[in-house]
Protein backbone atom coordinates (compact mmCIF):
# COMPACT_ATOMS: atom_id res chain seq x y z
CA UNK A 1 0.00 0.00 0.00
CA UNK A 2 1.40 3.69 -0.88
CA UNK A 3 0.82 6.47 0.98
CA UNK A 4 -0.29 9.30 0.08
CA UNK A 5 1.48 12.34 -1.88
CA UNK A 6 0.98 15.15 0.99
CA UNK A 7 1.30 14.85 4.85
CA UNK A 8 -2.32 15.08 6.99
CA UNK A 9 -2.38 17.50 10.00
CA UNK A 10 -2.47 14.85 13.11
CA UNK A 11 -3.60 17.19 16.01
CA UNK A 12 -6.48 18.50 16.65
CA UNK A 13 -4.63 22.11 16.19
CA UNK A 14 -3.44 20.98 12.92
CA UNK A 15 -6.82 19.82 11.35
CA UNK A 16 -8.12 23.56 12.68
CA UNK A 17 -5.23 25.36 11.31
CA UNK A 18 -5.54 23.33 8.01
CA UNK A 19 -9.15 24.12 7.37
CA UNK A 20 -8.45 27.49 8.48
CA UNK A 21 -6.51 28.20 5.89
CA UNK A 22 -8.59 26.12 3.07
CA UNK A 23 -12.03 27.51 3.72
CA UNK A 24 -10.77 31.47 4.76
CA UNK A 25 -12.48 31.16 8.41
CA UNK A 26 -10.38 33.83 11.03
CA UNK A 27 -8.76 32.04 13.73
CA UNK A 28 -10.46 34.07 16.45
CA UNK A 29 -13.37 32.10 15.90
CA UNK A 30 -11.65 28.94 16.03
CA UNK A 31 -10.07 29.47 19.87
CA UNK A 32 -10.40 26.26 21.93
CA UNK A 33 -12.33 24.58 18.98
CA UNK A 34 -11.93 20.50 18.85
CA UNK A 35 -13.22 17.79 17.27
CA UNK A 36 -17.09 19.07 16.67
CA UNK A 37 -15.57 22.03 14.70
CA UNK A 38 -13.43 20.11 12.70
CA UNK A 39 -16.61 17.35 11.81
CA UNK A 40 -18.88 21.14 11.49
CA UNK A 41 -16.09 22.22 8.83
CA UNK A 42 -15.84 18.94 7.15
CA UNK A 43 -19.50 18.80 6.94
CA UNK A 44 -19.65 22.66 5.26
CA UNK A 45 -17.27 21.27 2.98
CA UNK A 46 -18.98 18.40 1.88
CA UNK A 47 -22.66 19.78 1.88
CA UNK A 48 -23.28 20.59 -1.40
CA UNK A 49 -22.40 17.44 -2.71
CA UNK A 50 -24.55 15.49 0.21
CA UNK A 51 -27.85 13.89 -0.66
CA UNK A 52 -30.97 15.31 1.38
CA UNK A 53 -30.49 12.73 4.59
CA UNK A 54 -26.96 13.27 4.67
CA UNK A 55 -27.59 17.13 4.21
CA UNK A 56 -30.17 17.30 7.70
CA UNK A 57 -27.22 15.34 9.57
CA UNK A 58 -24.46 17.50 8.55
CA UNK A 59 -26.73 20.67 9.28
CA UNK A 60 -27.23 19.05 13.03
CA UNK A 61 -23.56 18.64 13.55
CA UNK A 62 -22.81 22.31 12.39
CA UNK A 63 -25.75 23.64 14.49
CA UNK A 64 -23.91 21.35 17.36
CA UNK A 65 -20.92 23.85 17.78
CA UNK A 66 -20.97 25.63 21.15
CA UNK A 67 -19.43 29.12 19.69
CA UNK A 68 -21.82 30.80 18.48
CA UNK A 69 -20.57 33.27 16.19
CA UNK A 70 -18.66 30.28 14.26
CA UNK A 71 -21.61 28.20 14.14
CA UNK A 72 -23.33 31.33 12.38
CA UNK A 73 -19.91 31.43 9.97
CA UNK A 74 -19.92 27.57 9.54
CA UNK A 75 -23.81 28.11 8.63
CA UNK A 76 -23.29 31.08 6.06
CA UNK A 77 -20.35 29.62 4.11
CA UNK A 78 -22.24 26.19 3.73
CA UNK A 79 -25.19 27.81 2.21
CA UNK A 80 -23.15 30.45 0.43
CA UNK A 81 -21.04 27.38 -1.36
CA UNK A 82 -24.15 25.50 -2.06
CA UNK A 83 -26.91 27.80 -3.63
CA UNK A 84 -24.79 31.19 -4.09
CA UNK A 85 -21.38 30.78 -5.09
CA UNK A 86 -20.74 26.53 -5.64
CA UNK A 87 -17.56 27.23 -7.15
CA UNK A 88 -16.31 28.38 -3.71
CA UNK A 89 -12.48 26.28 -4.55
CA UNK A 90 -11.29 24.69 -7.30
CA UNK A 91 -10.76 21.35 -4.72
CA UNK A 92 -14.80 21.52 -3.69
CA UNK A 93 -16.07 20.89 -7.26
CA UNK A 94 -16.82 17.40 -8.52
CA UNK A 95 -14.87 15.89 -10.71
CA UNK A 96 -18.35 16.43 -13.80
CA UNK A 97 -17.84 20.40 -12.75
CA UNK A 98 -13.91 20.28 -12.59
CA UNK A 99 -13.53 18.67 -16.00
CA UNK A 100 -16.08 21.78 -17.00
CA UNK A 101 -14.35 24.42 -15.61
CA UNK A 102 -11.37 22.94 -17.44
CA UNK A 103 -13.19 23.21 -20.68
CA UNK A 104 -14.33 26.45 -20.38
CA UNK A 105 -10.91 27.60 -19.63
CA UNK A 106 -9.21 25.73 -22.54
CA UNK A 107 -11.81 27.60 -25.04
CA UNK A 108 -10.82 30.90 -23.49
CA UNK A 109 -7.20 30.24 -23.38
CA UNK A 110 -7.37 29.08 -27.12
CA UNK A 111 -9.08 31.96 -28.06
CA UNK A 112 -6.53 34.55 -26.41
CA UNK A 113 -3.99 32.34 -27.98
CA UNK A 114 -5.39 32.56 -31.47
CA UNK A 115 -6.28 36.72 -31.50
CA UNK A 116 -3.86 37.84 -28.85
CA UNK A 117 -0.02 37.39 -29.63
CA UNK A 118 0.15 39.95 -32.55
CA UNK A 119 -2.52 42.82 -31.27
CA UNK A 120 -1.02 42.52 -27.84
CA UNK A 121 2.31 43.29 -29.04
CA UNK A 122 1.07 46.64 -31.07
CA UNK A 123 -0.78 47.55 -28.37
CA UNK A 124 1.74 47.39 -25.70
CA UNK A 125 3.80 49.34 -28.26
CA UNK A 126 1.18 51.88 -28.70
CA UNK A 127 0.99 52.00 -24.94
CA UNK A 128 4.06 52.41 -24.24
CA UNK A 129 5.00 55.23 -26.56
CA UNK A 130 1.50 57.32 -25.67
CA UNK A 131 2.65 56.72 -21.58
CA UNK A 132 6.04 58.14 -22.79
CA UNK A 133 5.15 61.09 -24.67
CA UNK A 134 1.62 62.55 -23.68
CA UNK A 135 2.45 61.24 -19.83
CA UNK A 136 -0.87 59.59 -19.00
CA UNK A 137 -2.86 56.67 -20.07
CA UNK A 138 -6.11 57.09 -22.50
CA UNK A 139 -9.19 54.00 -22.47
CA UNK A 140 -7.33 52.18 -25.14
CA UNK A 141 -4.45 51.62 -22.65
CA UNK A 142 -6.94 50.57 -19.86
CA UNK A 143 -8.98 48.36 -21.62
CA UNK A 144 -5.55 46.49 -22.85
CA UNK A 145 -4.55 46.64 -19.42
CA UNK A 146 -7.99 44.47 -18.51
CA UNK A 147 -7.85 42.22 -21.43
CA UNK A 148 -4.40 41.18 -20.71
CA UNK A 149 -5.19 40.83 -16.80
CA UNK A 150 -8.08 38.64 -18.03
CA UNK A 151 -5.90 36.48 -19.88
CA UNK A 152 -3.56 35.87 -17.21
CA UNK A 153 -6.09 35.51 -14.51
CA UNK A 154 -7.69 32.81 -17.02
CA UNK A 155 -4.61 30.75 -17.52
CA UNK A 156 -3.83 31.00 -13.88
CA UNK A 157 -7.37 29.28 -13.05
CA UNK A 158 -6.63 27.08 -15.76
CA UNK A 159 -3.40 25.81 -14.74
CA UNK A 160 -5.01 25.67 -11.07
CA UNK A 161 -7.73 23.54 -12.60
CA UNK A 162 -5.32 20.98 -14.15
CA UNK A 163 -3.18 20.69 -11.23
CA UNK A 164 -6.22 19.92 -9.55
CA UNK A 165 -6.98 17.50 -11.94
CA UNK A 166 -3.67 15.92 -11.51
CA UNK A 167 -3.99 16.07 -7.86
CA UNK A 168 -7.48 13.96 -7.89
CA UNK A 169 -5.53 10.89 -10.24
CA UNK A 170 -2.76 11.13 -7.82
CA UNK A 171 -4.99 10.26 -5.19
CA UNK A 172 -7.06 7.77 -7.00
CA UNK A 173 -3.61 5.49 -7.81
CA UNK A 174 -2.59 5.54 -3.81
CA UNK A 175 -3.89 2.52 -2.58
CA UNK A 176 -5.10 4.23 0.54
CA UNK A 177 -8.10 5.59 -1.67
Amino acid sequence: MSALPYQLPKSAMQKILHLSKITSIPMNLLQGAGDAEIEAIAAMILYRHMDRLQRIEAMSVIRSVKNRALMGHILDKTLDTTFVNPQWGIWSLSNKELLEDIKFHTVIDSFAGYVGIGGSIIGGKDMIKDIWTLKKMGKKHWTLIVIWGSVIFNKKELNKAQAELGNRQTINKSGLY
